[in-house]
């Protein structure tokens, strides 16, 4: 086998990874979860596939050292839905390759950092570079839509027994401490059905959600707070359904509410905030009724820097400064907008989380998405490093 962060195996190996499609829904990331596998048979390193549904798994592999430190490297195998021709210049699973760039559903969200972490410690084992703790490389599926993988894994591993978490979402080859929290809820407001001609004999449940998106929006400000690293929170209606047909009052009407949050916020907080609020608007119009549904609740995340494992990345990033951001960034710490699979594995912040990997975040979910080569070279320069600063090295 050739050597595995050599030009020549690793971006043909990214490649691979683009071309299978594990678009969720419906995931199918069980077809990445093999082809992985393979790839760590052939190396002679153990690895386990656990099913979740038809079509989907994790794959978890260990990399076995000396003493009980654990640090484990962890990416999804999903990416959101494939970009149509008429939004694109490139195939969504074509990865290909122009002017320095890899093109293709998931190259910067986030199989570049998946495809550079399993290189990383694929390579310091071919090498025969054995470190002083467990290096432990987890793929999940479902990161996109609910975390199926990483719940799954966290419920059969509780406690885990790790010494910390690298999550290879897309930084911009910058250290990350955390990201904020997110809250997505369901509002479905009821009303009573009527005649179009006659609406003072229905109760429109379409205008009366304007009313709940008006309270919505102001509350946001009264609740409003703002993090250093992790930024200012929001609310954002995204999504609103509601209505029969012209001629028709409408009964009912939903809208999906997407909420992110910082320090000091508790989502068990604001939803009782929120639904107080829809009581009121039912007090002054008797006749709506309306239900809030729970879809997603996923926690801040957000690691001090003088951690360990944060303090060593800081390092690890400035040591390598040439291959990456300058010098002052990458003693820099930040924040990334986006929820990542650490929310489920954090062990309620008992565990440091780093976030870093090659993609740039603004390219995710995006048309014609890419990574830039040299920096997903250089991010498995990266995380070999990390592994060696925070795990060590003994010789056998």
């Amino acid at each position: 086998m050739k050597n595995l962060r050599s030009r020549e195996f690793a971006v043909p190996f990214l490649q691979r990874l683009i071309e299978v499609d594990t678009c969720n829904p419906p995931g199918n990331e069980h077809r990445l979860s093999e082809l992985l596998h393979d790839f760590l048979r052939e190396l002679g390193v153990e690895s386990s596939i656990t099913g979740i549904e038809q079509g989907r798994s994790n794959l978890e592999a260990v990399f076995h050292g000396a003493g009980s430190r654990r640090l484990m490297f962890c990416g999804h195998l999903d990416t959101v839905s494939p970009w149509t021709a008429a939004a694109g210049s490139y195939p969504p699973h074509g990865a290909v390759i122009d002017n320095g760039r890899m093109y293709g559903r998931g190259t910067s969200d986030m199989k570049s950092g998946l495809a550079a972490m399993l290189l990383a410690a694929a390579s310091l084992h071919q090498e025969g570079i054995r470190l002083g703790g467990d290096l432990v490389f987890l793929a999940t599926a479902g990161e996109e839509v609910d975390s199926c993988g990483a719940r799954m894994y966290a419920g059969q591993n509780s406690p885990l027994d790790l010494d910390g978490i690298v999550i290879g979402e897309p930084t911009g080859s910058r250290v990350a401490v955390g990201h904020k929290g997110a809250l997505w809820l369901r509002i479905t407001l009821f009303g009573r059905s009527a005649h179009g001609s006659m609406p003072q004999l229905g109760l429109n449940a379409v205008e009366g959600m304007m009313e709940v998106i008006t309270l919505l929006r102001s509350h946001a400000l009264e609740w409003q707070a703002h993090d250093a690293v992790l930024g200012t929170s929001s609310l954002s209606v995204n999504k609103i359904e509601g209505g029969v047909q012209t001629n028709v009052i409408p009964d009912r009407c939903t809208i999906d509410v997407d909420i992110r949050t910082v320090p000091p916020l508790r989502h068990a907080a604001l939803l009782g905030e929120i639904e107080a609020r829809l009581q009121q608007i039912q007090q002054l119009h008797p006749g709506y009724r309306y239900e809030v549904e729970q879809l997603l609740d996923r926690s801040v995340v957000c690691t001090d820097p003088s951690r360990e494992l944060i303090a060593t990345a800081l390092e690890t990033a400035a040591s390598l400064g040439a291959a990456g951001p300058p010098e002052e960034e990458s003693r820099a710490v930040q924040g990334v907008p986006y929820y990542t699979d650490g929310s489920v594995l954090h062990d309620n912040g008992r565990l440091p989380v780093l976030i870093y990997g090659p993609g740039d975040p603004a390219l995710a979910h995006q048309p014609d998405e890419w990574v830039d080569i040299e920096a997903y070279l250089a991010s498995i320069g990266f995380y070999r490093e990390l592994a060696i600063r925070f795990l060590g090295t003994v010789k056998d």
